[in-house]
């Protein structure tokens, strides 16, 4: 086995790690590229941006554990 250092991509979605704030970004594009491709959707068709609440935030305990 050999040690390939930090991961950088995993199923085609690029980490990205902020040191200094401690934060760490998945950033999906090539992913969303890919859908409307499978989807037939075009630059016709009309879109919608959906957030999360703005005091949603994400905890390590809501993360999955492998048990």
């Amino acid at each position: 086995m050999k040690d390939l250092g930090k991961v950088k991509k995993v199923l085609n979605i690029k980490i990205k790690r902020e040191r200094v704030s401690g934060k760490v970004r998945l950033i999906q594009k090539g992913y969303l590229q890919k859908v409307p491709q499978k989807f037939n959707i075009n630059d016709d068709t009309k879109y919608i941006c959906t957030l999360l609440a703005p005091h949603f935030k994400f905890r390590a305990s809501m993360s999955p554990t492998i048990v």
